[in-house]
Parts: structure tokens; C-alpha cells; sequence
């Protein structure tokens, strides 16, 4: 399912060399977002016209304006990927001027041109110390006049281009896109492809500046922004940011319209189904006793991603499946997978509804408690398919798992009669 969804990607972005476009990778935490982006990435691996950049949300978390330090990673990392171009040095540099002066039309407010040459308010002032600090690249403690006046100078060669700024931003705008087309150019990038996740795990201020800063970007040539982001965390960034906003226009609200004006292409990614999530947990116990380099587990994978293209039809990975795939011979400890997924698939694809994270954290949990009886000298007596019936209780029906407990515990032996096992599973 994740490499169809990456394949109509891939399509999608190459048949799009010259237009700029975003696509949208949506799901609820732990859905498989970040997997599916991992794959986006890794497919252009060894493509050098094809330049591929990754950013995690939370790294611009606590930078008072994320916007432009998104574009400026963004230049900082075409520079890296050219580092002998001369051409490609100097493209950079002006479009890293240009962001300079979007910092200091932010921080000075209306007065860009005037705050060095006539009197500031405080807070005008204030606005330029700070941007001072940052563009000088010195604490704001260690500032003196001569810092101030260098600042004044090169601040000077942006704020001389007009007489209020707010006036002229399309302007800047407009050559901001003009250079960094250039930029794309002399790094001879066919297509530059950004990928943002955990976008909504951020803050609103953050996710905003994030989402603002991939504004500018959206009518120029050769770029694509992949999010991988859930919609409706997005949308509640929009009404914290935009707090004075009307809460809907016709059907729609304007946070969902801000979304669907950002996002070109929305893809979401969905639930595992029975058939699905009867599969990820054999892979995922398979894996856990072979080890992802095993040849034998690689057979098994490459079954199942055959087996996954129609998941409609598929039988799931069965006893005989498998006995094919590792070349007649089923090991104890894939054969107990098996067992585990036939009994665990059904409650766990409902009760986690197929979200993966939720269900490899189950499994994981598992393995934890089968571990521990193992150093307190019973993991011999543990049946792992028994075990998982009795997390799942643990997980889904907290009264029963508590009546299961309490019975257990006041039994001398741990093994009250209302409880008995047959080798498969728990009866009470």
C-alpha cells in the first residue's frame, strides 16, 4: 500500500518537472506519515538531478521566525549539494539578501526606512536590535555602537529600495521567486523536493511559519513540497493562529480552506484492514526471530508485498504461504508468529483501528513482558499466544482483564479454575 502511494508520488513529481506543486501525506499519528516520506526520499537516492531535502517540523521549534529559517535551510542545503559551484555560491548569496530583508521589514514594522535615519518608538528599535543580533551573528549583550552602525549600513542597502516597505513586499516577493529560480538553475536541480514532516506536532505559531514560508515557494518552477501532517491538527494550528477569522464560509471552514489553497495534491493514508494487519504482525514477529537481513525473512517480505497489492484478495500470510516462501521449512519461532497473528488480528485491527504504531507498540510491549518473565527464570512457561490474549483484555476490555487479575492473584498456584488453557488460548 505505502509503495503504491510512493509509486503515484513519483509519477506525479516527474511528470511535473517545470510546475511547482505540494502534496499533502495525511493520517493519524502513527499511520505510517513518516515511513512513507522515508520512501519518497530514499526513491531519489541516486538521482543527482533530483535534489532531495528533508526537514522535521520540530526542528524549527523555538526560532522566533521559523519562516525564514526554512528558507534559508533551504538554501544553506543547495550550497551543500554544490559545494564547488561559484555559480551556485553567488546565486545564494542573493537569495539570502533578499531574506534579510524580509527579516528586517518584519522586525521594524513601517518604519524600515526611517528607523535608522529618524527617531524609532521602543519597540521599532527593539526590533532592529534584534534583527541586528541575528544578522551580525553576536549576542545582543555584546552589541556595541560600532555593531549598531555597520548593522545601520548593511541594513541600508535593503531599506534605500523603498520608502515604506509594506508597500513594495509583492516586489520582493516576486524577485525572492525570480532568484532562487536562478539558484535552481545554476545548481543544474531538475526538481527540488522538500519533504516537511511532523509538521503537526508543532506548535501553531511554528506549523504556520512552516506552512507561510512553503507559501513563497508555490509558484516556483522545479520545486515540490511533500507534508506528511494530519489535516485536522493543521486546521486547529489555522484557528489558534488566526484566532479573528470567521468560523466557516458555506460548507467550508476557512482553516480547511487554507489547507486545501496550500496542499495541490492531498493523499491520506489508510487504516490497515484485517487483511493488512494480519500481515504486519507476522512480518513483524517473523522479523523479530530471523532479523531483517535473513535471506528467509526477505523471501517472506518480498510474498507479502506481492500478497498486499490486492489486499482484497489476500489470504494473508498462511502456514502454507510462508512453507513456500522460506523453502519448505517453517521455523518454531515463525510458526508461533503465525499462531500469534491468527488470534491477536481481529481485536487488534478494531480495537487500534489498523494503526500501525499502535499495533507494533503492542507487539513490542509483547516481547518486553515475555522478556522480563525470561530474567525472573518462567519464560519457558509463558505461551506467547496466550500472553497476547491477555494484553489484548489488558488493552480492550479493562473489567474482564481486572476480574482475570484479581482471580489469579488470590489462587495459591496463579492458576484459578475458572481459568484453564489448552495450548491456543484463554477460556474462562
Amino acid at each position: 500500500m505505502e509503495r503504491t502511494s510512493i509509486s503515484g508520488g513519483l509519477k506525479l513529481i516527474g511528470k511535473t518537472p517545470e510546475t511547482p506543486i505540494t502534496i499533502g501525506v495525511h493520517g493519524d499519528w502513527g499511520a505510517g506519515k513518516s515511513s512513507v516520506l522515508k520512501m519518497l526520499e530514499a526513491s531519489y537516492k541516486d538521482n543527482d538531478r533530483v535534489l532531495c531535502l528533508w526537514f522535521n517540523g520540530w526542528t524549527f521549534e523555538g526560532f522566533e521566525d521559523a519562516k525564514t529559517v526554512v528558507i534559508e535551510t533551504i538554501v544553506d542545503e543547495l550550497r551543500r549539494a554544490r559545494p564547488g559551484s561559484a555559480k551556485v555560491a553567488e546565486a545564494a548569496k542573493k537569495v539570502l539578501k533578499r531574506v534579510d530583508w524580509f527579516k528586517i521589514a518584519r522586525k521594524t514594522g513601517g518604519l524600515a526606512l526611517t528607523a535608522f535615519t529618524g527617531i524609532p518608538t521602543m519597540d521599532q528599535l527593539k526590533g532592529a536590535y534584534d534583527i541586528a543580533a541575528g544578522l551580525l551573528s553576536k549576542p545582543p549583550e555584546s552589541l556595541s555602537a560600532e555593531d549598531m552602525k555597520l548593522f545601520a549600513e548593511k541594513a541600508g542597502e535593503f531599506l534605500k529600495e523603498a520608502d515604506d516597505p509594506s508597500e513594495h513586499l509583492p516586489e520582493h516577493f516576486h524577485a525572492f521567486r525570480k532568484e532562487f529560480k536562478a539558484l535552481l538553475e545554476s545548481a543544474e536541480v531538475d526538481k527540488l523536493v522538500v519533504i516537511v514532516d511532523d509538521l503537526d506536532r508543532c506548535l501553531p505559531k511554528t506549523a504556520i511559519a512552516t506552512l507561510e514560508a512553503i507559501r513563497l515557494f508555490l509558484f516556483v518552477e522545479r520545486t515540490a513540497f511533500v507534508i506528511g501532517a494530519d489535516e485536522m491538527m493543521i486546521e486547529y494550528a489555522v484557528r489558534e493562529h488566526f484566532p479573528d477569522l470567521p468560523q466557516s464560509v458555506g460548507p467550508v471552514s476557512y482553516a480547511r480552506n487554507y489547507l486545501e489553497k496550500l496542499i495541490q495534491v492531498p493523499f491520506r493514508i489508510p487504516a490497515l484492514g484485517v487483511a493488512e494487519t494480519s500481515v504486519y504482525v507476522t512480518l513483524l514477529l517473523a522479523e523479530n526471530a530471523l532479523g531483517s537481513a535473513d535471506p528467509r525473512f526477505e523471501k517472506l517480505l518480498a510474498v507479502a508485498r506481492k500478497d498486499m497489492q490486492q489486499p482484497w484478495k489476500s489470504r494473508g500470510l498462511d502456514r502454507k504461504t510462508v512453507e513456500v516462501a522460506m523453502g519448505g521449512t517453517v521455523l518454531p519461532a515463525v510458526d508461533q508468529a503465525l499462531v500469534i497473528s491468527a488470534h491477536v488480528t481481529k481485536l487488534l485491527s478494531e480495537g487500534t483501528r489498523g494503526n500501525p504504531r499502535q499495533i507494533k507498540r503492542f507487539l513490542n510491549s509483547l516481547m518486553l513482558r515475555h522478556a522480563i518473565a525470561d530474567e525472573r527464570g518462567f519464560g519457558a512457561e509463558i505461551q506467547r499466544p496466550i500472553l497476547a490474549k491477555i494484553m489484548l483484555a489488558e488493552r480492550f476490555y479493562p473489567d474482564f482483564y481486572e476480574q482475570i487479575a484479581r482471580l489469579a492473584a488470590s489462587h495459591p498456584d496463579g492458576k484459578p479454575e475458572a481459568m484453564h488453557s489448552d495450548g491456543s488460548g484463554v477460556k474462562t
